[in-house]
């Protein structure tokens, strides 16, 4: 569906957005602290607007750089452990390793969850990299916040891009401080498509096509979100493994 589609192209421009900020204050300790999650958005969207113009000049001799630099800087800002365990849902949760009963089995508990961790990872930069390049939006704006905002807690920034309609494709993205004061992406919601609830429901579909078989799920796992049921219209949730 067309909404999808522009998620997907949109996806990795908004996580590289909220790096971005963090990169550009990490060495300005008191600097960053001061800084609220809408202010971090907005400071660094002309400087990712460069690294897209910069990316169309070297892209094609050298695609490999641009896929590299973009893994560095999602790491900066997304838990990629923590956001695989939310997709897996149930089976990456601690309920799940509780019922284990050999050294062996929580051990291969914990690789499963590791290496669909790094599929995960890698195959959204490469599935959405060229998305990045291909965007084409000629204005961004991050709405101011409503009221006063607790800083403290989850804090929701709305985002406008224009692209070539007048109607702006809404944004919604969710960022948490971590305990060392930097704040990290934990959900993203594009038109009413809340992809964090997309993967983990074309995860659990995949669990049932697979007969439970969560190994070749991760084996055939492509970040292309094609689940029929995916959740919409909630831009409020974080996506977290069962308990």
């Amino acid at each position: 569906m067309r909404v999808m589609k522009i998620a997907q192209s949109l996806l990795v421009s908004v996580l590289i957005m909220l790096v971005g900020a963090t990169l550009s204050h990490a060495v300005v300790s008191e600097e960053k602290e001061r800084l609220t999650a809408h202010q971090v958005v907005e400071a660094t969207t002309q400087q990712i607007m460069d690294i897209i113009l910069e990316a169309q000049g070297y892209f094609d001799e050298d695609p490999d750089r641009f896929y590299t630099e973009i893994e560095s800087v999602l790491g900066e800002v997304v838990d990629f452990d923590s956001f695989a365990r939310g997709v897996m849902g149930p089976y990456a949760s601690k309920d799940m390793y509780q019922t284990l009963k050999t050294d062996e089995e929580k051990k291969l508990f914990i690789e499963r969850m590791k290496r669909f961790s790094t599929t995960f990872k890698d195959g959204l930069v490469q599935t959405y990299a060229k998305g990045l390049l291909a965007f084409n939006g000629n204005r961004i704006e991050v709405l101011p916040p409503v009221g006063e905002v607790d800083n403290s807690g989850s804090v929701t920034v709305v985002q406008h891009i224009y692209a070539d309609s007048e109607r702006p494709f809404v944004v919604h993205y969710k960022l948490r401080k971590n305990r060392a004061g930097d704040w990290k992406l934990r959900n993203v919601t594009i038109e009413a498509v809340n992809l964090g609830k997309v993967y983990q429901s074309q995860f659990l579909s995949a669990v049932k096509q697979h007969n439970g078989d969560v190994d070749q799920v991760i084996n055939n796992w492509s970040v292309d979100p094609t689940s029929q049921s995916a959740a919409s219209g909630d831009t409020s949730g974080d996506v977290t493994a069962a308990n």
